[in-house]
Parts: structure tokens; C-alpha cells; sequence
């Protein structure tokens, strides 16, 4: 009797390791499956309040949607084009930006029918304040694709702002400030001729492709900083990413505090390159509110 209890006792352990092994390995296909098939193809939306005493009444309650990477030609195309251009109209944002990026590396020469299809599709987003757009290194591959990118850009609406600043305004005088800075691959970043008409009490958003450049730009002007470029390293594993280009060395992802002074805020676009998969990197827009605060609310 004890023989078969003993086998008994085996034989339920032995159970319970198959049950948790066949568990694991369910978890993991699944894993596996979104990454590769599901998550490159489906967009977040991160919501983000701005609070400042330096951002105007006026703009009080003025979405800035942000998105960046588009890469579009080898995995990002017309279909998935199509689905986020509906996500972002479906947030109405009074104000949208574009962190650059417009085509993958991989993709080769712009066609025709490339411009005509992303230029077609970007220029139905609604965006009553304005749409800006930076430039990133892929837009810089060579002479023609810059060409290319900028007249996408310029069909669809976009002002690109290449080291100059533009103010938001909300229908009276008051102002935020919003920066664009060249690419740090590719392009020539001028910080002193990004920022020579930026007042020191100005809201002043700073937008640039790539990451490391945050720790380049005058601090004490600066309020909050979006970048771009990494993917949020696309596969991020904890101690490390799939994906980690030159210039998003000290920043890869999430949020950083800048010299203690702004955040630098770091989104993992809305495209993939090199491989189409995402794991712990979920492919975004960032909607960003921007919130007036009284001196009283500060204190």
C-alpha cells in the first residue's frame, strides 16, 4: 500500500511539472505570436499632461499629439498607414508633430506612388493649431530621399522646423514655444540659431530626432524635450534592447530628467525596421495636454 501511495504521489508531481511546462510554453508561443504578428501592427495611445506656470491660460486644454518613425516601405505600409492616421484623428488633437523618420532605410528609392500614398494619407490628419514636423537620419540618406521627404511633407501640411522655433498660439497673443532641432545623424544641429528667438519665459518644447541631443540644449530655456529615433529599443528585454542606434546611447527610452532641469521624453514611434516585431515596446502616440498652473497652484 505504501508502494502505490508513493507511486501516486509521483505521479501527481510529475502532473503538476507537465501542467507548468505546457503552461510556460502557452505563454511564451503567445508571446512570441504578438510580437511578431500583433504588436507591430497595433497602436497605444500614452496620455501625458504638461503642467507649468509658464504654459498661457489661453493654451489651457490644448492637446499636442506627438508620434515619430513612421519608416514607412518595407513593414509600415498602406493598411497599417491607414489605421493610425484613424487613430490619430479619432484623439482630435488641436496640434500635431512628427518626430521624423518618414521612410525606412531598407526601403530604397521613394516612388511616386510612395509619395503619393503617404503624402495622401498624412494630409487627411486634422490638426487646427498646426502640424510640424522634425527631421530624423533617414530622411537624410541621401539627397533625393530628402527631397522626396520634404515635399511628402509639405503636401501633407507639415512646417518642417530645421534649428528654428515657432510659437502655438490658441486663437489670441499668448504663446507656447516649440522648437525643432535638426537630427544628430544626418543633420547639423544649430542649438544658437534653434533657440534665438525663444523668450526664458516661454513654455518652450523642444522637439529632435534623436535622444543624446537633450543633453546639448540650454537647460535653463528648455521645458520638456521629445525625441524619438530608438524604438523604444522595439525588443527591450530589461538589460537590454534589440535595437540600440548611435545617439540614443545615454537616452533609449522612457522619460529622463535633463541636468535636473526638463524631461526628456523618448516615444517608441510607430514603425519597425530592421525586423517587424515588438516586445515590451509598444508601438505609440503620445497625446500631451497642456495644463496653465497659477502661481497659488505651484506654491
Amino acid at each position: 500500500m505504501g508502494t502505490d501511495f508513493g507511486k501516486g504521489a509521483r505521479m501527481k508531481i510529475w502532473q503538476k511539472i507537465v501542467i507548468v511546462l505546457s503552461l510556460l510554453v502557452c505563454i511564451g508561443g503567445a508571446l512570441a505570436y504578438d510580437a511578431f504578428y500583433t504588436a507591430p501592427k497595433r497602436y497605444s495611445v500614452r496620455y501625458e499632461t504638461l503642467s507649468s506656470i509658464y504654459i498661457p491660460a489661453q493654451l489651457n486644454d490644448v492637446n499636442i499629439l506627438y508620434f515619430s518613425d513612421l519608416d514607412y516601405g518595407v513593414f509600415m505600409d498602406e493598411q497599417r498607414l491607414s489605421k493610425l492616421v484613424d487613430t490619430i484623428n479619432s484623439l482630435s488633437p488641436d496640434v500635431v508633430i512628427f518626430g521624423g523618420d518618414l521612410y525606412d532605410q531598407q526601403a530604397g528609392a521613394v516612388t511616386d506612388d510612395m509619395k503619393t500614398t503617404v503624402s495622401s494619407y498624412l494630409k487627411k490628419i486634422t490638426a487646427p493649431l498646426g502640424k510640424f514636423s522634425v527631421l530624423g537620419e533617414m530622411d537624410y540618406l541621401d539627397a533625393d530621399r530628402q527631397a522626396a521627404v520634404r515635399q511628402v511633407l509639405y503636401d501633407s501640411d507639415f512646417e518642417v522646423l530645421v534649428n528654428t522655433s515657432v510659437n502655438i498660439r490658441n486663437g489670441g497673443s499668448q504663446a507656447v514655444s516649440l522648437i525643432g532641432l535638426d537630427s544628430g545623424l544626418g543633420g547639423s544641429p544649430d542649438i544658437e540659431a534653434a533657440y534665438a528667438n525663444v523668450s526664458r519665459t516661454a513654455y518652450a518644447i523642444t522637439v529632435c530626432h534623436t535622444p543624446d541631443t537633450a543633453a546639448e540644449v540650454p537647460a535653463d530655456i528648455t521645458k520638456y524635450f521629445l525625441a524619438g529615433h530608438s524604438h523604444g529599443g522595439q525588443v527591450y528585454y530589461f538589460f537590454g534592447a534589440m535595437y540600440t542606434p548611435e545617439m540614443a546611447a545615454q537616452y533609449l527610452r522612457g522619460k529622463h530628467s535633463v541636468n535636473g532641469k526638463f524631461t526628456l521624453d523618448i516615444t517608441n514611434g510607430v514603425g519597425t525596421t530592421e525586423k517587424d516585431i515588438r516586445f515590451l515596446a509598444n508601438a505609440e502616440v503620445v497625446l500631451y495636454r497642456l495644463q496653465h498652473k497659477t502661481v497659488s497652484d505651484a506654491q
